[in-house]
């Protein structure tokens, strides 16, 4: 069962309470039932817009690299408990020169669906070969603009070419290897200067073999940008989504979307799951839990990020603040 399949079914069932006590039993007994999302490095080699690395002072402070010598440590504490692994959650993965062995090791645990969000603009054809053959799963594209001008304004530092050299070079290895080759998925942060281009995405993007689109509404994150799809624009955001959403079917893409809340007013009343899920690792957590990766077990990670703690509180309704994933949550599979 993928990602996609555990999405819907987590949708199905409404009951929190009832999600929470599945995950405590798939702990309990051993079951896979993390979602592994990794940082291999804290820089980005970009600065878009809406993000929080265009923040004043931000791209400069940001650093720090998980070491080599970590990663078999790593490897072996967390990986034998994923039923995902996610590289890239922010920073950009391929600044870490050693980012393919994450997926060499995901393959030797046996995790089942391994993924990587990236910005793609330091991924050669020779990279796009190595993943393949290590399995990856899935290929998440940032891409914030349908048209040169927009992607080049919302991503500074990028260039349009090279994204359009990537996807041709998928293209070409997805037939050279008869489909064995990681899906193409592609990320769109909507806002109010990107918003129309989306009439064009099948014009410009439909003959790269997109498996899914992710339409989602811009947030405030820290970027320069501070454009939001406010309630006078939410009809028109919602036109758009109802067009992509008729022709992602027609081409048998998925399409993930958040329609219910855009200006994301409402707390997630699964953000609490999410975060027992959703277990997030960078350059800092060693230092963060007081561990050591090389040494760690799967039982003293769990004790140092107190996570059967966190599940009681969660299962109890004792957790009072807004978790991280309160506006990441917000959007559901249309198709």
């Amino acid at each position: 069962m993928n990602f996609y399949a555990l999405l819907k079914l987590h949708k199905r069932i409404k009951s929190p309470r009832l999600k929470l006590l599945g995950l405590g039993l798939a702990s309990a007994v051993g079951f896979r039932h993390l979602s592994v999302r990794l940082d291999p490095t804290l820089r980005c080699n970009l600065a878009c817009r809406m993000c929080y690395f265009s923040g004043e002072g931000y791209k400069a402070k940001a650093g720090g690299l998980i070491q080599r010598d970590e990663l078999e440590g790593l490897a072996k504490t967390l990986f034998p408990h994923a039923f995902q692994l996610v590289l890239g959650c922010g920073a950009e993965p391929t600044l870490a020169r050693h980012y393919h062995e994450f997926f060499r090791l995901a393959k030797r645990y046996g995790v089942p669906d391994v993924s990587m969000v990236t910005n793609g603009q330091l991924i050669e054809r020779d990279d796009l070969e190595k993943m393949a053959d290590a399995g990856v799963n899935e290929l998440i594209l940032s891409v914030h603009g349908v048209r040169e001008a927009t992607y080049e304004s919302f991503m500074p530092g990028a260039r349009y070419a090279r994204l359009l050299e990537l996807l041709g070079h998928i293209k070409e290895l997805r037939t050279l290897r008869e489909g064995a080759f990681p899906d193409l998925r592609i990320n769109y942060t909507v806002n109010p200067d990107n918003l129309e281009e989306l009439k064009d995405f099948f014009e410009v993007f439909g003959a790269f073999g997109v498996s899914t689109l992710q339409v989602r509404p811009v947030m405030d994150l820290g970027g320069v940008y501070k454009g939001s799809i406010s309630e006078a624009l939410q009809p028109r955001y919602r036109e758009m989504v109802a067009f992509l959403k008729e022709g992602c079917r027609q081409r048998q893409i998925r399409l993930l979307a958040n329609t219910n809340d855009a200006g994301y007013e409402e707390k997630s009343r699964d953000a609490d799951l999410g975060e027992l899920v959703y277990t997030y690792v960078s350059p800092l957590t060693a230092s963060q839990l007081g561990i050591d990766w090389r040494s760690c077990s799967f039982r003293q990670f769990r004790r140092a990020n107190a996570w059967y703690k966190r599940l009681a509180d969660a299962f109890w309704g004792r957790t009072e603040s807004e978790g991280w994933l309160d506006r990441s949550l917000k959007y559901e599979e249309l198709n």
